[in-house]
């Protein structure tokens, strides 16, 4: 999808990038190529011709802060097919939603390899693994999971580009929780945690503080299964949006 993306070009509208679709040049190369031969459906900006080759020489470096500044915000959701073995997964359980709860674990998943950071173990090895993913997807981690994250880690960084996967899937007619969603588009949890909640997790954590050795267990398998499922969502929300282009 990416090469296909045109859109990051300074002053090219959804019009004419359809138009370049619709002539059968759907690719930065195919773009140069009938550039030679006076074949473009649309009239050319002279900075365009650099513009795709530096284009063409960032995605060789897997530059995805270039594309995250020449894109804009509501079309990043197409860098995760090019980005997407480098996409960070994540989802954190918390003490309850007020301003004095506080971050218990941290759920992510990278590289198809889950990897959790509790509180009290190695909580604060987690802004440095953030670090290491070009993109990040959350479901609310704008409204909820980096506002919690940021009153644990001021100084915390995050990936390039982050992807609010509610947000996306809010653009196709989705609307709800993140549970309620998976379900109205066919995902199923593993029988163990089915049904657990957000509720649930602050049980599991206070159970955990009180000495009960199969709490936290059971509160890193029902993170386990948000961050899988995340991912989930987002693989359903960018063949969606990929359709709607036509693609």
């Amino acid at each position: 999808m990416l090469e296909a993306t045109f859109l990051h070009l300074p002053g090219l509208t959804p019009e004419q990038e359809r138009k370049l679709w619709d002539a059968g040049i759907v690719t930065w190369s195919d773009f140069l190529l009938s550039l030679q031969h006076r074949r473009l459906p649309i009239p050319v900006r002279h900075e365009w011709i650099a513009f795709l080759r530096q284009s063409q020489n960032e995605l060789a470096r897997q530059n995805i802060s270039f594309f995250a500044r020449t894109l804009r915000p509501s079309e990043h959701w197409r860098l995760y097919g090019t980005f997407q073995s480098q996409t960070l997964f994540l989802d954190i359980e918390t003490t309850g939603l007020e301003e004095r709860d506080y971050v218990t674990v941290i759920g992510c998943l990278l590289g198809g390899l889950y990897r959790s950071f509790v509180r009290g173990r190695n909580l604060d090895e987690a802004p440095s693994f953030l670090r290491t993913a070009s993109l990040m997807v959350t479901f609310n981690g704008t409204g909820f999971d980096i506002p919690f994250l940021q009153k644990d880690f001021p100084s915390l960084l995050l990936p390039p580009v982050h992807l609010d996967v509610r947000d996306l899937l809010a653009r196709l007619g989705l609307r709800g929780s993140q549970k309620a969603i998976e379900r109205m588009i066919g995902i199923v949890r593993k029988e163990s945690v089915r049904g657990l909640t957000g509720a649930d997790a602050v049980v599991l954590w206070e159970a955990h503080l009180r000495g009960d050795l199969s709490a936290l267990p059971k509160l890193e398998e029902y993170n386990r299964e948000d961050v899988f499922s995340l991912k989930k969502l987002m693989d359903y929300a960018y063949q969606k949006l990929k359709e709607r282009l036509g693609w």
